[in-house]
């Protein structure tokens, strides 16, 4: 697991002295060894079983965040090659500041992911906030550097809440087991959890909701979500969108997990169905109005963190299958859809989605891609999203939350529609630009996520099911 660490330093303290046309290509090579380290580690927990340390843990819910942050880290740096070429403008004291800062948040969220501790945990997401900040600012513009100020501002807040959430989980264990280090592993926590108090854990656990919320981008903590997705550079929103708001998630569900093992039952799964319901209708009202793709990808992000939020409140085994599947088909999905706003920005420099007119003329692989993954992320089949969202509606009526799933397919409705007025606004009618030249490093992660979501959407291999299954167990819903 260090290996994962060590690769992102490697590019961190070493690579910004190397001329940027090599830099650009160990930097994807690097990314390229962390996702075959991540294969190791599948293999590895297959053969040995979960491993808990004092500092570092794998298990099956850590395992799955490994996937997402190597996947799209990899998936991401290659793209980046194509999309900082194409932006002929930057120096390349400017590029090698954005790998800088890349690596920098790469480094953060998989310490994020691998630490046993919540302590260290909460360092390593506040660490993501900082490096994000100037990668947010990166172009140095009026919006961009307002987007990074509210982004730092309120996500510093939330994080600042969610410590206060994890010293009073401290709190309640040392009474237990006495002050030291071993009482901000998460693996003694849930061994002690249902002796802990549980006032405590409920005061906690609104602290931690509110606090990783802000960072998941959950309603109505997400003002600063639409400005810092639609600033960040189009490979830093992808990351963000697909990973870091993943993270987030992942934080959650560490502490979710110690609650259920506490016992806690209808009070943590209520609280995040309705928060989670709440995000999916209020980004229903956003999408269809709209004016910036990008901004609207964003909005999209919120409905998929309100999904994984309200899959986890209705607390049966099938409905955390379907968050924790839905939470791959995200990461999988947005980034396929920052990808494509991303071509369609470096080639014709506009986010407005009126100006932009047949898109199928001017990028036709882009646009291909793009009229694809919109079916994709609207959760249309035969697309994995489609199997998380149906997985999820199925359990919300299974469970008796009936007018909540009703309420939830129209949201849904009001989406898919939003986004096929918007996006097919932009790929159909008379082209308003003159037709451009498709950069292959942008073309080729477009099409592997592509086959990756039609085909996980078809068949879902085993040893991911197992992998989930085994991550579900190990929150403590049974089935």
């Amino acid at each position: 697991m260090i290996t994962l660490l060590l690769t992102e330093l490697i590019g961190i303290v070493i690579l910004p002295f190397l001329a940027f046309n090599k830099n650009r290509y160990i930097q994807a090579l690097l990314q390229f060894i962390n996702f075959a380290t991540f294969l190791y580690l599948f293999k590895s927990l297959k053969t040995n079983g979960p491993y808990y340390g004092t500092y570092f843990m794998l298990d099956s819910i850590n395992l799955i965040l490994i996937g997402i942050v190597s996947t799209i880290g990899f998936l991401t740096y290659l793209y980046s090659i194509g999309y900082l070429e194409k932006e002929k403008q930057l120096k390349e004291t400017k590029l090698k500041e954005f790998y800088f800062w890349t690596n920098a948040f790469m480094f953060s969220m998989f310490l994020l992911v691998i630490t046993s501790n919540l302590g260290i945990m909460w360092v390593a997401i506040e660490a993501t906030t900082l490096s994000t900040t100037f990668l947010i600012s990166f172009y140095k513009n009026k919006t961009a550097v307002e987007a990074a100020w509210k982004y730092i501002m309120l996500c510093s807040l939330g994080i600042a809440l969610a410590l206060f959430g994890i010293i009073l989980i401290y709190f309640g264990v040392i009474n237990i087991t006495g002050a030291g280090l071993g009482s901000l592993n998460w693996e003694n926590i849930i061994q002690v959890a249902t002796n802990i108090n549980k006032e405590l854990l409920k005061i906690s656990f609104i602290f931690v909701l509110v606090g990783f919320g802000t960072k998941m981008g959950l309603a109505p903590l997400h003002f600063w979500l639409p400005d810092a997705h639609s600033e960040a550079p189009t490979p830093i929103s992808a990351l963000m969108s697909s990973v870091l708001l993943s993270c987030s998630f992942y934080v959650i569900i560490r502490i979710f997990s110690i609650d259920v093992h506490a016992g806690l039952g209808n009070y943590i799964y209520h609280t995040l169905l309705y928060m989670g319901l709440f995000s999916i209708m209020l980004a229903a009202v956003f999408i269809p109005r709209s004016k910036d793709y990008k901004r609207l990808l964003a909005y999209s992000t919120m409905e998929h963190m309100g999904i994984l939020a309200f899959s986890v409140g209705i607390g049966s085994f099938e409905s955390l299958f379907a968050s924790l599947l839905g939470l791959i088909a995200h990461a999988l999905t947005k980034t396929l859809m920052f990808m494509g706003s991303g071509s369609i920005l470096v080639n014709l420099h506009t986010k407005s989605i009126k100006d932009i007119r047949g898109l199928f003329a001017i990028l036709p692989i882009t646009a291909f891609f793009v009229g694809l993954g919109v079916f994709a992320i609207t959760g249309a089949p035969p697309f994995l999203l489609f199997v998380s969202e149906f997985l999820t509606l199925l359990s919300a009526f299974k469970e008796g939350f009936m007018w909540q799933g009703i309420l939830v397919l129209f949201g849904f409705s009001l989406i898919f529609f939003g986004f096929v007025e918007s996006f097919f606004g932009m790929l159909t009618k008379e082209p308003t630009f003159s037709e451009k030249k498709e950069h292959v490093f942008i073309l080729i992660p477009m099409g592997i996520l592509l086959v990756a979501i039609i085909g996980f959407g078809l068949f879902l291999p085993n040893d991911i099911k197992n992998l989930i299954d085994s991550a579900i167990n190990t929150i403590g819903v049974k089935r």
